[in-house]
């Protein structure tokens, strides 16, 4: 088997669980199993997402530059027959380097879909509600960082997607042009 069909195979089966997993009434999975999470790495750094904060998840989408006033912008990307503005979650998170090598796509919001793109996806967590703790971090760049996982093997920041879509939102509408005159 060649990498590349290893790794599409690898990426149909994480989608089929992924897809499973959400078939299943999010209340009955919270009360009898625990926390769903998505184990990912960005710029190599171990870091959680909630499965209940997104929509979806793609990979190697083509990310075409569009200009924005707003650096951690990627461009957009066709997916599920609609445009997808896409924003780099390593540069979201603070860091600088790799920001351009992300082939995933975390897919959030309700109104209209965002793309937030890391470079490694790691696997489905089910982890007790135990194992997520609160954090009272005040550093700026953990801005986006509430809870903290901390499992037998793992530990690691759990990203807010409400508080990163409303952080984009807030700064999309800032920079829009005044309508008044």
């Amino acid at each position: 088997m060649t990498k590349l069909s290893a790794t599409a195979s690898k990426a149909g089966e994480l989608r089929n669980a992924f897809d499973r997993a959400r078939a299943i009434p999010s209340a009955t999975r919270a009360a009898d199993q625990g926390e769903e999470l998505l184990s990912i790495r960005v710029s190599g750094d171990p870091y959680a997402i909630r499965v209940s904060e997104i929509t979806g998840l793609a990979n190697d989408k083509k990310v075409v530059a569009f200009p924005s006033p707003i650096p951690e912008s990627r461009g957009i990307a066709g997916i599920r027959g609609g445009l997808v503005s896409v924003y780099s979650l390593a540069a979201l998170l603070g860091y600088s380097g790799e920001v351009d090598q992300a082939r995933w796509l975390i897919l959030c919001g309700t109104e209209e879909t965002v793309g937030l793109a890391f470079n490694a996806f790691e696997g489905y967590l089910l982890v007790p509600l135990t194992q997520v703790y609160a954090t009272d971090e005040r550093d700026p760049a953990r801005a986006y960082v509430k809870h903290v996982l901390r499992a037998a093997d793992l530990v690691c920041a759990v990203v807010s997607i409400p508080d990163i879509l409303e952080s984009i939102k807030r700064r999309c509408d800032s920079s829009q042009p005044s309508k008044e005159r």
